[in-house]
This record gives C-alpha cells, structure tokens and sequence, in this order.
C-alpha cells in the first residue's frame, strides 16, 4: 500500500497558509515528499481571493478594517471567507499526456502514461479529489454530490455564490468549494468546507450592506448545521483520512510539515499579501 502524507491540523495567518500550499507543491514536484493531505485554519481569519481575480480597494479596505485579512491564493476561483470553516489541501501528480506516437508494444488506448495517478484534464482530477471529500463527509453522516458549471461564475465575487464543478452541494446548497493550481505535472487542489459560518457575513464584508437586510435564502450549506452537532477537528480529520484512504488505496502517515518546507513557506509568505488587517481581533 502507497505511504502519503497528511500534514496534522494547525491555524496559521492566511498568507503563510498559501506559502506553505505552494511550497508543498513545489516539494512534490521535486519529488522530495510524497502525495499530500493537509488540513488547517487561518487565525486571524482571512479572505483569499484567485489569483486573477481583482477586487475593488474599498472593498479590500472594508475587510480590513474588519480585522480580516486579504490575501491571494495560488490557485484560481472567486473569493473565499475562511471563518468557521476547515480548509483542505490535496498535492499529488496528474498522468501526462503522450503526445508521440505509441511504442509497438504499447496499446493505443494507453495514450496516458502511469507517471501520476491523477487525471490530466483538470476536471477529471477535480472530480477524483472531491471523491474522497465525499466519502469522508458521507463516513460524517452528510451526503454530497459535485455542483454543475455556471459560466457566469466570473462575474460574482463570492466564491459561495458561484457553481462549478469543483463544488459539493447538500441538498442545492453549496457546502465546499474547491480550486486547482498546477506546475507541469504537480498538482495542487484546495478549499474550504463549511462548518458553522453566518449566511450574511460574506455579503456585508463585499458589499458593506446591513446583514438585517440580506434576504433569508440559504447561501450555503453548514456542516454543523446539518449534523444537528459539532464535530471536533481530530474527528474532521479522521473522516478526511479515511475517505481519502478508501478512494486512493494509499495510507495517510500523520506527520508535520519539513523544516524545508516551513523555510520555502517562510520565504514566500509576503507575496500572497493583499492587505493585513488593520484591528487586531474585531468581530464583524
């Protein structure tokens, strides 16, 4: 059986949180560390947003002065509320297209070679990662199943407003969105789950507006809520292994992030900064 990695959950501020992402990615790709699971959290809390995605000064201002930080992901996608929610990391290898002619021994219908063990089209491997969050979130008691594309996606700011393919939905509502970042064939998909996060507070942190006014539609779908109970972090991350384990056929070793990774992490810290909240621990 395949020994991976799952990096044992800590909080750290959000920018250091997407350092440490990529400097996990660039140790995959290197081939100095293996297929890895991390789980974590973002104290203070953040918003990250896509790499391309652009957001309004005032806006980021707004966020701020909330004591929420705003930084950019490595990956792509709309912008995310990391409050109240478990964030997620998968780094693992895609197989890479055979672009020459097969070898005489060599099927046709093997035009992909064994070199990684995730789909080469970026759907393909969104809909294997996603499977072993859903097998974890089913070992919860939730049921879940993958969102449908909406091409208008684009043009909303929140991530949790948008449907993609990348998504989890309970019963139509969004409970976990999710975003991909590649570097030849290394792969890094992360995002958040849901747990206990207040349908309103988004809205009012991108658009300014009274939460009292917000209309009582669900945004999304909590984990907690659902359940009807709380459910500690160690038991997260044991139903996240297990559905990984069960949908990879690997074993996922608890372990620690290297020194070598925490020193890239430390060093690329700064570029993923957007702004840094302004008050220290206020509550929106």
């Amino acid at each position: 059986m395949k020994n991976w990695r799952l990096i044992n959950h800590r909080a750290y501020d959000g920018a250091m949180n997407m350092a440490i992402d990529e400097a996990i990615l660039e140790a995959h790709l290197a081939g100095v560390v293996p297929p890895t699971v991390r789980l974590y959290g973002f104290e203070p809390a953040a918003v990250t947003i896509g790499y391309a995605q652009k957001m309004p000064p005032k806006t980021v201002e707004r966020i701020t002065n909330s004591g929420i930080d705003v930084v950019r992901r490595p990956t792509g996608g709309r912008a995310v509320l990391h409050m109240h929610e478990l964030t997620y990391s998968f780094v693992g290898s895609s197989q890479r297209q055979n672009l020459g002619e097969p070898e005489a021994s060599q099927p046709v219908d093997q035009a992909v070679s064994e070199s990684g063990f995730l789909q080469p089209s970026i759907l393909g491997a969104y809909k294997q990662i996603c499977e072993g969050l859903i097998v974890a979130l089913r070992r919860l008691g939730v049921e879940t199943e993958l969102g449908v594309s909406d091409s208008s996606y684009r043009q909303i700011q929140d991530c949790f407003l948008a449907t993609t393919t990348a998504d989890l939905h309970y019963q139509g509502k969004k409970m976990a969105g999710s975003a991909q970042a590649r570097r030849s064939n290394a792969v890094l998909q992360h995002g958040s789950i849901l747990l206990q996060q207040d349908q309103g507070i988004m809205e009012t942190l991108l658009t300014g507006g009274d939460t009292t006014a917000i209309s009582p539609r669900q945004r999304h779908a909590n984990l907690f809520d659902v359940l009807g109970r709380q459910v500690s972090i160690e038991d997260l991350q044991r139903a996240v292994k297990y559905g990984f384990e069960q949908v990879f056929g690997c074993r996922l070793i608890e372990c620690d992030l290297s020194k070598d990774e925490m020193a890239r992490a430390t060093e690329y810290r700064q570029k993923f900064v957007v702004a840094e909240a302004k008050i220290s621990k206020s509550a929106v």
